[in-house]
């Protein structure tokens, strides 16, 4: 093994070699990432997967080219961006209207642990952040692809600017300067709800 490979790159190698189990376990790493990132984009659990799947496909019947100075979760970011990508642009898929909840999958709270919880929310409190959260949403969703991409990855996914950079084919200070025009965009947008 190569000590200068991150280790799925490492399992990119055994699996081109045949073994099976390698895929396996990059699956099972990266899934969840991948329908997460993909959910972002389209709202739709359903087609979140069928895109985590398209994303795994690609990975499967690709023989890729193993760059040990990038990290394979960049190289799989961006794929998983471009699909969901094509996936909107194909299906003119439509976002949700801002009045609709938008949960992240699997983030559902019980409405007695939270009742339980004297630090919870009172139900009017949890009401006004879900119709924010939804407002945000809808604002973000709105911005220009080239202002809204590099906010969800770096806002929802947490990416430092060069992996940002990396994934969108930009340099650091072109992410920086959208992500200060989107924020700018946003702040003004929601400056008549503070």
């Amino acid at each position: 093994m190569n000590q200068s490979l991150d280790a799925d790159w490492f399992l990119i190698e055994k699996f081109e070699r045949g073994d099976a189990t390698a895929f396996q376990e990059i699956f099972s790493r990266h899934k969840n990432r991948v329908v997460n990132l993909s959910y972002r984009f389209v709202h739709s659990q359903e087609a979140a997967e069928d895109i985590a799947q398209e994303v795994f496909i690609k990975v499967y019947e690709k023989r890729l080219k193993v760059d040990p100075t990038a990290k394979f979760t960049t190289w799989l970011y961006r794929v998983t961006v471009n699909a969901s990508l094509d996936f909107i642009r194909k299906n003119k898929f439509i976002v949700r209207p801002a009045n609709t909840a938008t949960e992240d999958p699997g983030r559902k709270e019980d409405f007695f642990e939270r009742v339980s919880d004297p630090n919870s929310p009172s139900p009017s409190e949890t009401v006004q952040q879900k119709e924010l959260h939804a407002l945000l949403r809808a604002e973000i969703d709105a911005l220009p692809e080239k202002l809204r991409l590099p906010i969800l990855l770096y806002q929802f996914e947490n990416l430092p600017y060069e992996e940002i950079a990396r994934i969108l084919g930009i340099t650091p200070k072109a992410v920086e300067r959208r992500l200060f025009h989107a924020k700018q965009q946003l702040r003004d947008k929601f400056s008549k709800y503070l």
